[in-house]
């Protein structure tokens, strides 16, 4: 999240509090929230405030909501990150990289 979503998230964490029957964050308690959860882009913590009021009849605390975030974004990145190909190297390449291989170890095995 970034600075300027400051006043998006603490609406959306006073509704939060709302649906709990929990008193309104106060500044402390708000940068708290923000300080553990500003390293995720605002619709992921929003998307895990909805599964979590979804799921549970307790109010969460940071950690509960940082448990989903992480599980959101990871999935986000596996979707945006581009697939690594895996390259198989031939038979002579093979050869070649044993033959270097070995030859640096023999002339590790000589005496100085």
């Amino acid at each position: 999240m970034i600075n300027e979503e400051k006043k998006q998230f603490q609406e959306m964490l006073g509704t939060l509090f709302d649906i709990y029957n929990r008193q309104h964050a106060d500044q402390n308690l708000l940068r708290v929230w923000w300080g553990k959860l500003h390293n995720y882009p605002l619709s992921i913590v929003s998307k895990s405030f909805d599964e979590w009021t979804s799921q549970s009849n307790k109010c969460p605390t940071p950690y509960d909501i940082i448990l989903l975030c992480r599980s959101k974004n990871l999935a986000r990145l596996n979707k945006i990150q581009p697939k690594l190909e895996k390259k198989v190297m031939s038979k002579e390449g093979r050869e070649k990289i044993k033959k270097r291989l070995n030859d640096l170890l023999s002339g590790m095995r000589k005496p100085i």
